[in-house]
This record gives structure tokens, C-alpha cells and sequence, in this order.
């Protein structure tokens, strides 16, 4: 990691914390931080080095090659939530970019205005978890981490 005793997640934070009407809160999937405009989570940080951005199908469609592409964003299929590995500060510059993106994809969604945004990778709809997840709950369980509630 770069200078500093902080994580990218805590980077990633200071940096979506000092934009107007950004507000932080439990994630609602229950597992991590979340960061949203109005009544909708765009950002969840589960860990200090993972971020999801609610990106919205039909942005994650027409952005679906550039983002694959980058090496850097993994966009499971049939979704509104992309992740992002925080390893690198140009990482930390990519979650704030596309985290832009995010809030202006929920401005134009239903979601906003409703707070009913899709779940993420972590909150899947069929009641089962995301299994790329499943190793990072294990290892916060493990260190004494907080266990993600029941959906």
C-alpha cells in the first residue's frame, strides 16, 4: 500500500465523504460501509481492499467492454453493481470516478427516488451469497468481523 496507515477503503471514503449531500452509513446488504446520494447506496466497501458500484444495467451494458477490458472491474452477469479491487491508489481514483458515474446512473433510475436499488454481489436476490464473497465473510468472521445479516 502507498504512505500512510490507512486502507484504500479509507481512502476511497475521504475522498466520496467531501462531496455534497454524500452520506455514509452501514451497507444495506448489511456487510461493510455504504455510501449514497439521496435514498440510494451507490457505494459499498466490504472489506478494505473490494469495492461495489451501483452502476445500473443498461450504464454497466453500454460501458460492459471498456470496463472488462480495464482488468480492473469484474461485472457479474445480469446486475446493477460492479466490483472493484482496491490494491493501487489509481484503484482509489477509479472507485471515485466511476462512483461519479454511479450517483448520476441512480439520478436517472427509479431507484432514487424510492431507495429500492438492486442488491449487490453481496445481497443477491435468490437468498444465496455471492460465492467470490464467501471467503472474505469467512476471514472477517474469523478477525473478529461483523457477520452480514440474514436478507
Amino acid at each position: 500500500m502507498g504512505s500512510g496507515a490507512t486502507s484504500y477503503a479509507d481512502r476511497v471514503m475521504a475522498r466520496l465523504e467531501s462531496w455534497p449531500s454524500i452520506r455514509r452509513g452501514r451497507a444495506e446488504c448489511g456487510d461493510g460501509i455504504g455510501l449514497g446520494a439521496g435514498a440510494c447506496q451507490v457505494v459499498h466497501l466490504h472489506s478494505g481492499d473490494q469495492a461495489e458500484l451501483l452502476l445500473t444495467g443498461p450504464v454497466i451494458e453500454r460501458l460492459r467492454e471498456v470496463l472488462v477490458d480495464s482488468g480492473r472491474v469484474t461485472v457479474p452477469p445480469g446486475g446493477d453493481w460492479v466490483r472493484v479491487g482496491l490494491h493501487t491508489d489509481s484503484d482509489v481514483a477509479l472507485v471515485v470516478t466511476l462512483a461519479s458515474l454511479a450517483i448520476r446512473a441512480a439520478l436517472d433510475s427509479e431507484c432514487f427516488g424510492t431507495g429500492q436499488c438492486g442488491p449487490c454481489g453481496v445481497a443477491r436476490t435468490d437468498g444465496h451469497r455471492s460465492a467470490s464473497w464467501a471467503g472474505l465473510r469467512r476471514r472477517a468472521a474469523a478477525t473478529g468481523g461483523h457477520r452480514p445479516r440474514a436478507h
